[in-house]
């Protein structure tokens, strides 16, 4: 647990328990402004776990003396000075200062706080991480192509971030000054919550993914104001609170289903020769391919036909995404597919239901190869080291890079590493290198930086002579990378 997250969850549960405490010996009104006053620490405990120490201390400043003057002033200026306050936020006038202080202060108290994930599938939630990253990857593309999408995004966040900021300031007055919560007050919270949920997904995954949030957020304030007015006879209450309660868990479960669905696979797609078949290795696994959690390997065959078989991958990535296990490539030898998938140890009785699955799916017989892979050498071996993988590799981040419009040259960036300083010698004259590690067992670890044009076949032949130098003077290959 690091320090930080120790001491925002100190903190945040002092508070929760003075609150407690609070409510046995406070007056009906007092109670309401501690409940404030500590909810708005509890958002400052946030900030800091989130925003770093830097951003805290700016932002407490503001509500200081946003805090500060409605105090003095009269009611009738509230409504200026909120104002003031909200551009206060928004503008961020002490932002040199804030820049100082991420200077000044240690990198683990300013680096933006990123929640982990723990447990048996710790790996699949980081695999669905990138799975989602990818599906939205066509936002993203807007962002770098489309100048109009960029601004329209970027105004949105900070109109998002003005309103929220706005709401949370005007609700705070409003109850410090009438000492007690109002129904009126619970739905600008509501609001506010929504407001500040459809800022981080508009900024991480853009105006569809926000939309999705609006949608389903009609709900709870409909029926809210149904149970709480007095505008609307009981008969009618308890004909439309059962119609829009029934919607509203339907449009949810629409949405959860939704969300499974949302599945995507980004191949990594060469002919192997020595196995003679055609590969379409996952490359969102990329990244995990070394991890601790999925060690036991499904590999199953059928006698279907790539197009046959791509039809059906949709609804095999879906099954994948609910049972929480990976695709980590698929592979078709003219006469047969081949799917490998990887799942936790406890998952055993999956892996036969998945074959099940497959057989109802392509109305064959599915063979079915399980095995345990504890030492994370059968993806290296089988794909991760294979040359035509490291190219294929190469060649999705260049058209990346393509779909983004970033053309011109761009950097081949491999690491490797070494045994024997001699051979290490005779590469770096053949490609220089930055060294980037030696540790005490021998093992020389370097960087190559090659600078070349976004073309295919330049890039396809530059790798392929690095990996022929590598093998040469036994080097071991690690990561490849392209910069621009």
């Amino acid at each position: 647990m690091s320090r930080r997250l120790l001491i925002a969850l100190t903190i945040a549960s002092s508070i929760i328990v003075s609150m407690v405490i609070a409510s046995y010996f406070l007056q009906s009104d007092e109670q309401t402004i501690y409940l404030l006053v500590s909810v708005l620490f509890l958002l400052y405990v946030a900030l800091y776990l989130f925003g770093g120490l830097a951003k805290l201390i700016v932002f407490f400043i503001y509500g200081v003396l946003i805090a500060i003057t409605l105090a003095l002033f009269d009611t009738r200026f509230s409504l200026a000075i909120i104002f003031i306050g909200t551009l206060l936020f928004v503008l961020n006038p002490l932002a040199d200062f804030e820049n100082y202080l991420n200077k000044t202060l240690d990198d683990e108290d300013i680096e933006p706080f990123k929640v982990p994930w723990y447990g048996k599938f710790e790996t699949f939630y980081a695999y669905r991480k990138e799975m989602k990253s990818h599906y939205h990857l066509p936002q993203v593309r807007k962002l770098y192509t489309k100048k109009w999408y960029q601004k329209a995004r970027t105004i949105s966040v900070f109109g998002l971030f003005a309103i929220d900021i706005f709401m949370l300031i005007f609700v705070a007055n409003d109850i410090a000054i009438f000492r007690s919560i109002t129904p009126n007050n619970a739905l600008v919270i509501y609001f506010i919550t929504i407001v500040f949920i459809m800022m981080i997904l508009l900024h991480k995954k853009g105006f569809t993914t926000m939309m999705r949030v609006v949608r389903l957020s009609v709900f709870l304030p409909i029926i809210f104001i149904l149970a709480v007015t007095d505008d609307i006879s009981t008969t009618y209450k308890w004909i439309f609170l059962p119609v829009v309660i029934i919607f509203g868990v339907t449009m949810g479960i629409v949405e959860l289903i939704r969300y499974y669905m949302r599945v995507s696979y980004n191949a990594y797609q060469y002919y192997d020769q020595d196995r003679q078949e055609l590969v379409f290795a996952n490359a969102l696994f990329e990244p995990l391919v070394y991890n601790e959690h999925t060690t036991e390997i499904g590999h199953y065959g059928m006698e279907v036909s790539l197009e046959t078989f791509q039809s059906h991958l949709s609804e095999i990535l879906i099954y994948a995404n609910l049972h929480r296990f990976i695709i980590t490539a698929y592979t078709h030898n003219k006469k047969y597919a081949y799917i490998y998938a990887e799942f936790h140890k406890s998952q055993h009785q999956r892996i036969l239901k998945f074959q099940t699955f497959l057989e109802g799916a392509f109305k064959t017989h599915v063979g079915l190869r399980q095995f345990s892979d504890l030492n994370r050498k059968f993806y290296e071996n089988t794909f991760f080291h294979n040359p035509d993988y490291i190219v294929a590799r190469a060649l999705n981040l260049a058209h990346l890079l393509n779909e983004l419009e970033i053309r011109g040259e761009v950097i081949i960036s491999l690491m490797v590493y070494f045994k024997d300083k001699d051979h290490a010698r005779t590469y770096v004259k053949a490609y220089p290198s930055r060294e980037l590690d030696y540790d005490e067992a021998g093992v020389i670890t370097l960087q190559t930086n090659v600078r070349v044009r976004n073309l295919d076949y330049i890039i396809e032949n530059t790798v392929r002579d690095i990996l022929l130098e590598l093998k040469m003077n036994q080097g071991t290959y690690v990561r490849i990378m392209l910069y621009y």
